[in-house]
């Protein structure tokens, strides 16, 4: 069983060429074998953020300036953590987290995945007509 090491950005802004700017940084020791909620209470633990109204979106790029790719689940994040351990440069692909208040049930893992999904789907789609 192994592990890699994963540079989180945070408390960062996106502007319209795909670039996170002004954020913050920690860096995390994720499992191989890691699931995607797991993931989140390890994010939410080093950013000392304990407030189950929050709802995360962890999204990370291949290419600079190319299209955000969303980690979001357990299968997404396998993904994630195979391109990750092929790649010996700790800068390569950091992980991007937003944080947004949620009015709700305190569950909120997956609820910004599904929204930004449909918004990126809904966005791709206009962008491809266009």
């Amino acid at each position: 069983m192994g592990s890699v090491s994963v540079l989180v950005y945070y408390d960062g802004d996106w502007d319209e060429a795909h670039t996170y700017n002004d954020y913050l940084a920690v860096l995390i020791i994720v499992p191989l074998e890691c699931t995607y909620v797991n993931l989140v209470g390890m994010i939410m633990k080093e950013l000392k953020n304990d407030d189950s109204e929050d709802a995360i979106t962890i999204q990370y790029q291949v290419l600079a300036n190319g299209p955000l790719i969303w980690t979001c689940n357990d299968s997404s994040l396998s993904f994630y953590i195979h391109v990750k351990k092929n790649e010996c440069d700790l800068t390569k692909f950091p992980l991007c987290v937003d944080l947004e208040k949620v009015k709700g049930s305190g569950d909120n893992l997956g609820y910004l995945c599904n929204s930004i999904s449909e918004t990126y789907t809904e966005g791709f789609r206009k962008t491809s007509i266009a």
